[in-house]
């Protein structure tokens, strides 16, 4: 008995070869070459963000108005959407803390005396890869906490 084994070329084959048609592998090697290409760049607009919240807070006695915690809730958003070229997954817990916060202090027109600064510093704490997974934990903790203050005060506010 004899095996006979024969290639067939599928149409998608014909297709990959014709001029501009790669292999896979190669398409995802240069795929992956262009996000580190990217990675630079996205960090450089992480930090300006990060540094444009800084700015609206740098009195830790007023509270940012309106418009500016709007404003940094964008930021935030637009820097979790950057961070899908990252991989710095405590970055986006950080983020998403910060905008848990930003988000209670919207509500509210209660003030905690400098309640965004640790929020801040985090950020440019996580950017840099500083921190720990225990101590980040941690500090979000401490964020949460006080966004819940926040929002508690907010709430005894609006039944008073």
């Amino acid at each position: 008995m004899s095996v006979i084994i024969r290639k067939v070329q599928t149409a998608l084959h014909r297709q990959y070869q014709k001029a501009g048609g790669i292999p896979v592998g190669e398409a995802i090697e240069q795929a992956e070459g262009n996000l580190v290409g990217l990675t630079e760049e996205c960090l450089a607009r992480i930090d300006e963000s990060i540094e444009l919240i800084a700015r609206m807070t740098v009195d830790p006695h007023r509270k940012p108005s309106t418009k500016d915690l709007r404003r940094a809730h964008a930021l935030i958003n637009d820097m979790l959407a950057l961070c899908a070229v990252i991989d710095m997954p405590a970055l986006v817990d950080a983020l998403y803390a910060a905008a848990r916060l930003v988000a209670s202090l919207i509500e509210t027109d209660y003030w905690l005396d400098g309640a965004l600064t640790p929020a801040v510093n985090l950020l440019r704490l996580t950017r840099r890869g500083v921190v720990s997974p225990e101590d980040l934990e941690q500090l979000i903790l401490g964020i949460d906490q006080c966004g819940e203050r926040i929002s508690r005060h907010a709430r005894v506010g609006q039944a008073g």
